[in-house]
């Protein structure tokens, strides 16, 4: 597998998509949900889009944000009968999708982007494993530590300390909390000087605190 593709795998996938109609839904569309026959693999062109699963109750747990460039729907590259999560839109999206009885094909033509594909699951099952395992054992200050250190670190790099305003309800869907226990908990962090909050944006203060709070 090339440097470029082990580094950017949106290469690989530009490849994968060539020629290919694109999609569009509006925010608060489900692409699909576990109800669906898992017949493709989809790859998202622009917006973004929520995986989460739902509870009886009706409460969610977002497991992984997937923005342009990424794939979505794994399990449409394998041998499952259905999904395994919902995928919502979360802005206007455009997606690709490539449906499985095509993609045997295109990855014998093609070896780098079976390599890339099994390295793409890979990490998203790594990523939604350890999102679980937070929910499972970890408090919700430390989740919430997580969460921000993450966000900003998707939106700015490695070394961001600012993230995109979300709603208490956004943030508590996304570490399976009580909106209430959020707010407290946010207001804990803003008297604490970790975090300081305007319109637009969440501005992460004492990142090495918060990094702490994260791993507790």
């Amino acid at each position: 597998m090339s440097n470029a593709l082990r580094h950017n795998p949106a290469t690989a996938w530009s490849s994968l998509i060539a020629g290919r109609a694109s999609e569009h839904a509006e925010r608060g569309t489900l692409i699909y949900t576990p109800d669906s026959a898992a017949h493709d693999l989809f790859v998202l062109h622009s917006g973004t889009v929520r995986l989460h699963l739902r509870s009886s109750e009706g409460r969610t747990l977002t497991l992984r944000i997937i923005e342009a460039g990424q794939l979505f729907g794994h399990v449409g590259a394998g041998d499952e009968t259905h999904y395994d999560t919902f995928a919502e839109a979360i802005s206007a999206v455009q997606y690709v999708r490539i449906p499985r009885s095509e993609l045997a094909d295109l990855l014998a033509g093609a070896p780098e982007l079976g390599i890339a594909l099994v390295e793409d699951m890979a990490q998203h099952r790594a990523v939604i494993s350890r999102r679980l395992d937070e929910v499972a054992f970890k408090s919700v200050p430390a989740r919430l530590a997580s969460l921000l250190l993450d966000l900003a670190r998707r939106h700015g790099g490695p070394h961001a300390a600012s993230v995109p305003r979300h709603s208490h309800r956004q943030l508590a869907d996304m570490i399976n909390a009580y909106r209430e226990t959020v707010t407290k908990v946010i207001n804990q962090f803003r008297d604490a000087h970790l975090l300081e909050i305007d319109r637009s944006s969440i501005t992460l203060v004492n990142v090495r605190r918060l990094e702490e709070l994260a791993q507790s």
